[in-house]
């Protein structure tokens, strides 16, 4: 590292992982669109307002949406493939810096595969558990739930990016 301190490198670990959060969101729907096409169904990329559940607000959600119902299994592709496919050229990229020794980059990295790997599962496993065994989760559907994991997986990389006395710098 470049003898950096510890705020520096957590605040690049944040900046870094707040833009690629932002990208690998984005590219999760454009996938989303990719993999809906693929199985056969038609729709579009749309922002739509998403009520807050804690509060009487709204925040804005990038979304696709299908022209038609295209059925359980493909609708499961999709949304399990969405940010699936989106978190491999981040994971490709985390392959090739691991000896790389900017801390930042590589947790901001593993940070957004995680991420995208949270959103794969919940969005496949919300529609899974409602229509297989009629349980409504509405947790997994909630702008809190949906945003806030994200926010702490980013909140732990930056606790991790930062150089422990202990530890020692990487």
């Amino acid at each position: 590292m470049r003898n950096a301190t510890g705020v520096a490198v957590g605040g690049r670990t944040l900046l870094l992982s707040l833009l690629l959060f932002v990208v690998g969101l984005a590219t999760h729907e454009v996938m989303h669109l990719l993999v809906l096409y693929a199985v056969g169904g038609t729709g579009a990329l749309i922002v739509r307002p998403w009520h807050l559940g804690l509060f009487d607000a709204s925040t804005y959600a990038l979304h696709v949406q299908p022209d038609q119902p295209i059925g359980l299994a493909r609708q499961l592709l999709v949304n399990f493939l969405g940010p699936a496919l989106a978190a491999v050229p981040l994971a490709v990229l985390l392959l090739y810096v691991r000896g790389v020794r900017e801390r930042a980059v590589r947790i901001a990295l593993a940070a957004n595969v995680a991420i995208l790997v949270f959103f794969a599962l919940i969005e496949a496993g919300d529609l899974w558990l409602e229509s297989a065994f009629g349980i409504d989760a509405p947790i997994l559907t909630a702008p809190e739930f949906n945003y806030g994991v994200p926010a702490l997986i980013i909140l732990l990389g930056v606790l991790i990016a930062i150089p422990s006395p202990r530890r020692g710098e990487d």
